[in-house]
């Protein structure tokens, strides 16, 4: 039997045994191993490891112990500006225990190189498909050399590991020039915050040049993807208060995200209570800045005691976003139809929700259905989203139809079939809700999951509808500094337009949004 093989069984019975004894097996056995032997051993190890230890931090804290004794150590790269090989690595970004995401510069003197990534475990990823970008100040700080130097020395890339990886410091990365020459640095202990990651991720992809570039497609979209999965899906329900007696089989549950301006339960409520259908329905809102819970609660007591309309408010563990919210009232939710709404979304007069459920009954195959939005001038915020394609690119964006225009513009005062509707106010049959996955996870923070979920429907054989005699003010994007979302609302559009972009341009092969449809 191969020594390698051996070796691999003693050390992995020894990985769950007492230190001493591991210590003891890697004296006797890693020595007469070659480089090559040891680097197939650690890397099966640290893919494979099993036992009552087994991925935990224990485990990869014994793991690289391993490691530090069967690693071929190459020279320390010195970064100095009259030696023509550097590295530097800037960022390790934990984007879940398998994948992380990678920044620095490299430089040779004959080609990009070979860069290798090793866990402190001792996995070892080759970064071939990293992006790679200009570097100004490394082409400055090499100037003193006197050689043209025109190449991309930046590198980023995301990359996953056949092992979880759960300690932070640790890291190595490895350079291999085309003449033979190597070099390793140590790297700094990984962000592991999923928050403080994507914040990082995004500020990257927005420096990098165009968003529909490289960097997002091969990279940027993947790590994104995995983040917002695990962001929303760590969050779970941490209390759900009942004030009153919310009604035993409601028709409707009504779900509504809070983010930073709870005032706007005040002024949902003002209104909710002087309407009766209200009173039927299933009213749960949703804390998404769980910060504010002890706020919440104290506002909340103060209003059903004003009002007297029952309400449910439900508080997470933490935030996970608008789809998140909206996944945790819908959890909660008991009826049969799920009406989605803005916290800053205010009727024009009550009777608007039955008048919703009444012709979704009436009609046939309805997926979503949308109602008439105005801003506070009496102007049309929505009444109906179709997509346009932004000039001279492939990127689609969700546009409102007849947007501005006054509230009675005779095109918008009509009931008709429309690609989506905002999810500032949307109504859907709970069954139908779930057989297309609800709201998608993989946009951040909240920006075309509602077309997707749009899109979703019509693609299972429903159809989207928009309802004018159902009208309500919306006051639009004050929870949020709309400048701080430009970047994000850019991968956003970005995004939906990878996913989804032939189903768009199906669609509006076959609608008009300029025309107005006869009452």
């Amino acid at each position: 039997m191969p020594r390698a093989t051996v070796a691999e069984k003693r050390l992995r019975k020894a990985l769950d045994a007492d230190e001493h004894e591991l210590r003891e097996l890697l004296r006797e056995e890693y020595a007469g191993l070659d480089a090559e032997e040891r680097a197939k051993l650690m890397q099966k190890l640290a893919s494979t490891a099993v036992g009552g230890n087994g991925g935990s931090p224990v485990m990869s804290a014994r793991l690289h112990g391993v490691r530090e004794v069967l690693r071929e150590r190459l020279p320390i790269c010195v970064v100095d500006e009259r030696q023509p090989i550097g590295l530097a690595v800037e960022a390790i970004l934990g984007v879940d225990e398998r994948s992380f995401w990678i920044n620095g510069w490299a430089r040779t003197e004959d080609g990009p190189g070979e860069l290798v990534a090793i866990s402190p475990e001792g996995c070892r990823v080759e970064l071939g498909e990293a992006f790679r970008f200009e570097r100004p100040d490394v082409v400055q700080f090499y100037s003193g050399l006197g050689r043209a130097d025109d190449r991309d020395h930046g590198f980023t890339a995301f990359f996953e590991l056949p092992a979880a990886s759960r300690l932070a410091a640790g890291w190595v990365v490895e350079l291999h020039t085309a003449g033979g020459v190597a070099v390793e640095v140590g790297c700094p202990p990984v962000n592991t915050d999923p928050h403080s990651v994507r914040a990082s991720i995004l500020g990257e992809l927005a420096a990098r040049g165009p968003l529909a570039g490289p960097l997002a497609a091969e990279h940027g979209r993947h790590a994104l993807t995995r983040l917002q999965e695990r962001i929303v899906t760590a969050a779970e329900i941490d209390e759900v208060e009942v004030y009153g007696e919310p009604p035993k089989s409601p028709e409707v549950s009504v779900v509504v995200p809070l983010y930073r301006r709870i005032d706007f339960l005040e002024h949902q409520l003002l209104h909710f209570s002087v309407d009766p259908e209200l009173a039927e329905a299933e009213l749960i809102y949703v804390l998404d800045s769980v910060e504010q819970r002890e706020e919440l609660a104290a506002r909340a007591r103060e209003l059903f005691a004003l009002y007297r309309l029952p309400f449910k408010v439900v508080v997470p563990t933490a935030g996970s976003g608008y789809a998140g919210a909206n996944r945790h009232g819908v959890e909660v939710a008991t009826g049969r139809k799920l009406l989605l709404l803005n916290s800053d979304v205010i009727p024009d007069r009550p009777g608007w929700l039955g008048e919703m459920c009444r012709f979704y009954d009436e009609g046939e195959g309805i997926g979503a259905l949308g109602a008439k939005l105005l801003y506070e001038d009496d102007s049309l915020q929505h009444a109906g989203l179709y997509f346009h394609r932004l000039p001279g690119t492939e990127v689609w964006e969700n546009a409102h139809r007849f947007k501005g225009l006054h509230r009675h513009f005779p095109g918008a005062d009509v009931a008709q079939p429309v690609p989506a509707v905002t999810a500032a106010c949307v109504l859907i049959d709970r069954e139908r809700y779930e057989e297309v996955g609800g709201l998608p996870f993989h946009y951040v923070q909240g920006d075309y999951e509602d077309s997707e979920l749009c899109l979703r429907l019509a693609e299972a054989g429903y159809e989207n509808w928009y309802l004018p005699s159902a009208e309500l003010y919306h006051l639009e994007g004050q929870s949020y500094v709309a400048e701080a979302r430009r970047g994000l609302s850019d991968y956003n559009m970005w995004l939906h337009s990878e996913l989804w972009g032939e189903a768009i341009a199906a669609a509006m092969e076959r609608f008009d949004p300029h025309a107005a449809a006869v009452a």
